[in-house]
């Protein structure tokens, strides 16, 4: 056969073949891990989710046609989207996620999904939103979420998520909201000080110890950007987060409850940013003559 002919033969081949089924094997061992592994049979919505129960997909596979699952829109033939909200997913979250390398959108909140995040979700490079909320996941929060450059919204909240906060999370290329209230996080609030990009950091009702970090005052967080009431925080207040009280005024949660409530600084943020109460005085740290030395210490008001 002439080879001009047999290479048109093999396109048009692999164009029949790619028509009929929209399946690559990465996304539809991915999807069937899922199914199984949050006992898919029990779904309230699985319709289309036949496709994944046999051992290799079928000759006319159509992911599409998977309740949940949505394609790009260019090519038509990848998940890009995922969202499986309140569907009664029970179980855990399989490793074989991570194959899902061109999924944009994650989102399972409202079921009962346990266990810790496979750490192959820092595959998922191209992920520009993850929703794990309102599950049973425990567990830390996996590091090689920093591998994570192109996602925004980060939703971890009301889990059973412990450990320390990846302290690079903030500072992802892309990052603007990040919820990881109502976990049992523990350690300190990540740093972040960058004052040309606000982010929303949500870290209510964990178990934080420290104090506020005084870069925050660079980037003026307010009430509604950043929440940290109910942990285990206290000390005093760097005079740098006065540059804060004034985007704290308007009370959307009320003027001191979204960063003293539950806490145990030696001040409350009103006292601290109208009678300048609980300010750390760093007159005399590092002053080699003190007695005692109070180098690396603080004295409060």
């Amino acid at each position: 056969m002439d080879l001009k002919y047999l290479l048109i033969s093999l396109i048009l081949f692999y164009f029949n073949v790619y028509c009929v089924a929209q399946c690559h094997i990465d996304d539809w061992t991915a999807l069937k891990a899922l199914y199984e592994s949050t006992n898919g049979d029990e779904w309230q919505e699985n319709e289309g989710w036949e496709q994944i129960k046999n051992d290799s997909p079928p000759e006319n596979c159509d992911l599409s046609k998977l309740k949940g699952v949505t394609l790009d829109e260019d090519y038509n033939a990848r998940v890009e989207r995922l969202s499986l909200p309140n569907n009664n997913l029970v179980g855990q979250l399989p490793e074989e996620i991570g194959k899902l390398t061109k999924i944009k959108n994650f989102s399972i909140p409202f079921n009962q999904v346990s266990g810790e995040i496979p750490a192959t979700i820092g595959q998922l490079e191209i992920l520009e939103r993850v929703n794990l909320d309102f599950n049973n996941l425990n567990g830390e929060i996996p590091i090689e979420f920093l591998n994570l450059n192109n996602v925004s919204t980060i939703q971890l909240q009301y889990n059973l998520l412990s450990g320390e906060i990846p302290a690079g999370i903030v500072y992802l290329q892309n990052i603007f909201k990040i919820y990881l209230n109502n976990n049992q996080l523990i350690g300190q609030i990540p740093e972040y000080n960058n004052p040309n990009k606000s982010i929303f950091l949500f870290l209510h009702n964990n178990q934080l110890t420290g104090i506020i970090p005084s870069v925050f005052g660079n980037v003026r967080f307010n009430a509604q950007k950043l929440t940290l009431f109910n942990n285990n925080l206290g000390g005093c207040f760097d005079k740098n987060l006065n540059k804060m009280c004034d985007s704290f005024k308007d009370g959307v949660y009320g003027f001191q409850d979204s960063i003293t409530e539950g806490n145990d600084f030696d001040a409350t943020w009103s006292e601290f940013c109208f009678e300048g109460k609980g300010i750390c005085d760093t007159t005399n740290v590092g002053q080699p003559n003190s007695s005692p030395p109070l180098v690396g210490t603080f004295n409060c008001e």
